[in-house]
């Protein structure tokens, strides 16, 4: 039993080593490869462990929370966010749905004549996500999200909604509110 269980952890680990990468600086380089030219503006952040308990302790608990309610980011670790400007009249070559990746499961992969988001998870574990990627583009404007911890299945598919609903601006703004504590 204890050399199936070292080969099932083996196998772990060279699936997890094998899956695609995903930082700010690997979405801005794909937005360079694709439309031939850097970002204009670029806005990035990246909150761990530190950041989010200080965040956590700052910020008063909602009734809600307090009665044992779970927020929308409770088992939150990390996360990084960026906001590039694309480049004047190259908007519509960026198709972030051609992006080759593995190791993740894909939840929303749309395309239009002027848009494109993804939606990735990896890590499930019963209702639960270990991680969850977002990169979505407009048409002058492409955003990337990368949420780490223990998070709700349901969390992906409310971001998508949300793009679906209202594009680039709409994912900044559910980010917003999915990562404001309650008053």
């Amino acid at each position: 039993m204890t050399v199936k269980r070292s080969l099932t952890l083996v196998g772990i680990l060279v699936l997890v080593g094998c899956a695609t990468s995903f930082s700010p600086d690997r979405i801005r380089s794909e937005i360079a490869a694709q439309t031939g030219a850097d970002p204009q503006g670029i806005l990035e952040f990246t909150l761990g462990p530190t950041m989010l308990s200080l965040a956590r302790t700052l910020f008063p608990r909602s009734s809600a929370e307090a009665a044992g309610g779970a927020q929308p980011l409770a088992g939150l670790k990390k996360l990084e966010f960026a906001v590039y400007d694309l480049p004047p009249g190259r908007a519509q070559t960026l198709d972030f749905t051609r992006m080759s990746v593995t190791g993740w499961e894909p939840t929303v992969r749309k395309r239009d004549a002027s848009s494109s988001t993804l939606v990735l998870v990896r890590g499930a574990e019963g209702d639960t996500v270990g991680d969850i990627v977002l990169v979505t583009a407009g048409e002058k404007q492409a955003v990337y999200a990368r949420w780490s911890g223990r998070l709700s299945r349901k969390l992906p598919e409310a971001i998508g909604d949300a793009v679906s609903r209202g594009g680039t601006d709409a994912a900044k703004r559910e980010l917003m509110l999915l990562t404001e504590q309650p008053k």
